[in-house]
């Protein structure tokens, strides 16, 4: 669920919990991502010493590494776009407080 304002302790703390999932559905994402590519050197030094396979595992890995990335941008995007203002807002009074803070000290 995703906050319309951050007004409130409540939506802030919603929009925090939105930006920490986005966050780890994105690292999750990466690392998955950087694991293919060990995965397809394997599989090409097994075909390389002929080693039987019932189905082509580099044609398995491209495909799955093309559909979670549209998978991921088709579930994050929109919601990276709805959170986009907020987080901006929530930035923006953080630097003020940051700033008040410098000339309090």
């Amino acid at each position: 669920m995703v906050p319309k304002s951050s007004t409130t302790q409540r939506e802030k703390d919603m929009l925090m919990a939105v930006m920490t999932h986005i966050r780890d559905v994105k690292m999750i994402k990466d690392r998955t991502l950087a694991e293919i590519e060990p995965m397809k050197q394997n599989v090409m030094l097994l075909k390389k010493h002929m080693v039987k396979m019932e189905t082509d595992f580099l044609v398995d890995l491209e495909n799955s590494k093309t559909a979670l990335v549209e998978v991921s941008e088709r579930a994050l995007g929109p919601i990276k776009e709805a959170i986009l203002p907020l987080q901006q807002k929530e930035a923006g009074e953080i630097k003020l407080k940051l700033a008040e803070f410098a000339v309090d000290v």
